[in-house]
Formats: C-alpha cells, structure tokens, sequence
C-alpha cells in the first residue's frame, strides 16, 4: 500500500463514522486494533480489538452527544500520509446531552497493517471536553 492508498484508506473510514455507516467503520479496522486516548479522559486509556473500540470507546458518546454514536461533524483540515502511517487533523462538532455546544479540534495517528487500520493515537484538549461535557 503507497501513501495515497493508506490516506484513502483512513478517509474512507471517517467518512463512514461521520454518516454513521457503522458495518464500513467497523470493516476499515483490524480485528487486533488498539485505540489510545489521553490518559486525563474519564475513561480507560486504551481499548484493544475492534470490538471493544466500537462497543466501549464509541459508545461513550451515546453518554455526552446529541447524536450518540448515530452520526458525526468531521471536518477534516489536515492530512500527512505515508504507506504505514497516517495523521489527520480534524474539528469535530456537536452538541452535548447537557446542551452544550462541542467544537474542538483532534490530532489522530492511525497506523495501518494489510490494508486496515491497526492502531489510532487520539490527541484531544481533554481538559475542553470535561468542562464542556462532563461538568
């Protein structure tokens, strides 16, 4: 896989979780994947398997926004590829249980293995996300 395959590749996945296409979400990972999450949020820092991604680590959002895990507001303002890496920056949208409204932008380090995405490293202003979701 070049550099174009693999941005093509995560960029196909986000896409899938914004619209809440949750079978071609789930497909984009491999079935050993790991997810990492600061170690400030709320909740375990890493989720390992796809399953326990989608089922655990999604399913915060069921807890904190509007649109649960129905649906996402990606924006995506940056994207540096390589063949086994690819890091994107992005402004995620929306509202929260609370009322609140969430906008905040992420930093994502996926790492691909065959084709899927093996690994995602979340860098996010934790700090902004407890005070705007969880106070």
């Amino acid at each position: 896989m070049d550099a174009k395959q693999a941005e093509k590749r995560v960029l196909d996945y986000l896409d899938a979780i914004g619209r809440g296409d949750h079978e071609a979400a789930y497909a984009a990972f491999a079935e050993d994947a790991t997810w990492q999450t600061p170690p400030s949020l709320p909740w375990p820092g890493r989720f390992e398997g796809r399953r326990a991604i989608f089922d655990e680590y999604f399913a915060v959002d069921k807890g904190l926004f509007t649109t649960g895990m129905s649906s996402y507001d990606l924006e995506t303002t940056c994207v540096v590829a390589t063949p086994t890496h690819v890091v994107v920056e992005m402004t995620h949208r929306s509202e929260g249980l609370n009322g609140k409204r969430y906008e905040t932008d992420h930093c994502l380090v996926f790492e691909l293995r065959d084709g899927r995405i093996q690994s995602v490293r979340e860098y996010i202003d934790s700090l902004y996300l407890k005070e705007q979701m969880l106070d």
